[in-house]
């Protein structure tokens, strides 16, 4: 089933904040059969915020917005203690069957993003996939993993880009389409904000947010054209290692070209324990 998608575009930058979901749950996030595109840039969007958050053995990593804490039982898997914290007790649940289920040494914590329940400079590394738009305010949440974690720590966050050049070209197709025949494209629409985000990342917003409570901040662009119209079926259509040869080209251009990319993502250390002349002096 494809997900629910709002009806408005939340503007770049802001928030939609509701009420927290104790009960939300992933199962209709995504379709049952994932086309090439989505597989791939899931696929690298995982490989690269893992890479990013990596830590040495012994070293403390938190998972903020875990959900079934697959993530964290991988990257627990070098010897780094893991913990992860998730507001859903649906997803808390999946996530303690799949933390015994792996055999993953990964402590469970029901918490919000914005009030994490451990104290200032606990972790070395601290990560959020996926889940920072999903968050009542993630200008909050954002201070709250540069809190936890340490002065040499690294916060680590990657999002989707609705501003990406799939976006874009996405709705402007979408609105020829509407104005020929009157009727929206048929398909995936990756250029909707989901019903369940409460905030509209892209590259500008990310950058301005990461620049407020991060230093030496580094944004990698991952994955190009995801879900641009035909294109999805253009990939099926041919050799499944032609299309990845596609795939991986267009995220070499990603990675240098971070604006247009599908994904973001946001690497940097904490400002809390640099001072207003060092954040200048850091930052540029």
């Amino acid at each position: 089933m494809a997900p629910k998608m709002a009806v408005s575009q939340i503007p770049p930058g802001k928030s939609d904040p509701g009420k927290i979901n104790t009960k939300w749950n992933d199962e209709d996030v995504l379709p049952p059969v994932l086309s090439v595109d989505t597989e791939f840039v899931f696929d690298r969007m995982t490989a690269e915020t893992l890479r990013a958050a990596r830590a040495e053995k012994g070293a403390r990593v938190l998972d903020v917005g875990c959900g079934r804490a697959i993530d964290a039982a991988a990257l627990s898997r070098n010897g780094s203690r893991l913990f992860g914290c998730e507001p859903s007790r649906v997803m808390l649940q999946k996530a303690r069957e799949w933390v015994t289920q792996k055999e993953a040494r990964v402590i469970l914590v029901g918490s919000i993003g914005e009030d994490l329940p451990f104290s200032a400079g606990s972790f070395q590394r601290v990560v959020c996939k996926g889940a920072i738009d999903h968050f009542m305010h993630p200008e909050k949440a954002v201070a709250e993993m540069c809190r936890v974690a340490c002065p040499e720590g690294r916060v680590v966050v990657s999002v989707a880009n609705f501003e990406s050049l799939s976006c874009r070209l996405g709705r402007w197709i979408d609105r020829l389409h509407r104005r020929l025949t009157g009727r929206p494209l048929s398909g995936p629409r990756i250029w909707d904000i989901p019903a369940d985000h409460t905030y509209k990342f892209d590259h500008a917003a990310a950058t301005d947010l990461a620049k407020r409570h991060l230093s030496a901040v580094a944004i990698r662009g991952v994955s190009l054209l995801w879900g641009f119209p035909h294109w999805p079926g253009f990939l099926k259509a041919i050799p499944r290692p032609a299309a990845l040869r596609f795939l991986r080209l267009l995220d070499h251009v990603a990675a240098w070209h971070p604006a247009w990319s599908d994904v973001l993502i946001i690497t940097g250390k904490p400002f809390h324990h640099f001072s207003n002349v060092e954040r200048k002096e850091r930052n540029g």
